[in-house]
C-alpha cells in the first residue's frame, strides 16, 4: 500500500520502472485508494518515498494526490 504524508491512499506498487535516471513505482488503484488513477511516482528515497516498513508492506510519500 501506498500512503501520503496525510494518510491518503494511493493504491498499491504494481511493479518498478527503471527509466535511467532512478526508478519510477507504478502505483494503481486499490478499493481503498482514493481514485481510480494510476500514478508514476519517482522512487527518490528521503525526497519522495519518506519510509518503507516491510512487515506492514506499506510505503509513505510526499507526493501531492493530484500530481
Amino acid at each position: 500500500e501506498v500512503v501520503t504524508a496525510d494518510g491518503e491512499c494511493l493504491g498499491e506498487v504494481h511493479h518498478l520502472m527503471e527509466t535511467g535516471s532512478n526508478d519510477v513505482l507504478v502505483v494503481r488503484a486499490t478499493a481503498g485508494s482514493i481514485d481510480q488513477r494510476e500514478r508514476l511516482i519517482p522512487y527518490l528515497p528521503d525526497q519522495v518515498v519518506q519510509g518503507v516498513d516491510l512487515a506492514a508492506k506499506c510505503m509513505v510519500v510526499d507526493w501531492d494526490p493530484e500530481f
